[in-house]
């Protein structure tokens, strides 16, 4: 009886201190909750101006899509030119927030320019890979998509 109490003691403070040990290790760390690193909120705009300093990082970003499901889908924003083009793993595939983004750009033509008639905006949250010297410069890995809502284009020109 003695020896089993000791062995329950044992593994008590066992696990207490493994506990403890992964506390410290997480108090010093970057990682958010969700283990991913830091979380760089920005904008369209700021990454495609300076791509190098987004590079590799896990970024957020709000935009409206344009392109579409047969040419590709680029993340961009009225306030300039460029923007981030989507190329989600291929794991998030998958995911209901990534498929319910695509029907929603299915079920509004699946093709958009900056003068369509509606536009479909999200939340993109991903790593950023910056390719300096490709077609592709800013490529977005998004792992989520939120706030996905369709919304008129104010920009559009009255004629078209």
């Amino acid at each position: 009886m003695r020896l089993k109490k000791d062995l329950v003691i044992s593994i008590f403070l066992a696990v207490c201190i493994t506990c403890s040990f992964r506390v410290q290790v997480g108090a010093n760390s970057k990682e958010s909750a969700t283990g991913r690193s830091e979380v760089v909120v920005a904008t369209v705009c700021e990454v495609v101006k300076n791509g190098a300093a987004f590079d590799r990082k896990y970024i957020s970003v709000r935009g409206f899509v344009i392109g579409g499901v047969g040419h590709g889908i680029v993340v961009v924003n009225d306030d300039c030119s460029g923007g981030l083009s989507l190329d989600p793993p291929e794991a998030v595939r998958d995911h209901e927030d990534y498929l319910a983004f695509m029907r929603t750009v299915l079920n509004e033509g699946g093709g958009f320019t900056r003068d369509s008639k509606s536009r479909v905006v999200a939340k993109f949250d991903g790593l950023l890979e910056y390719h300096p010297e490709e077609h592709r410069k800013w490529v977005l890995r998004a792992d989520r998509i939120s706030d996905v809502e369709v919304k008129q284009n104010v920009n559009k020109p009255a004629d078209r």
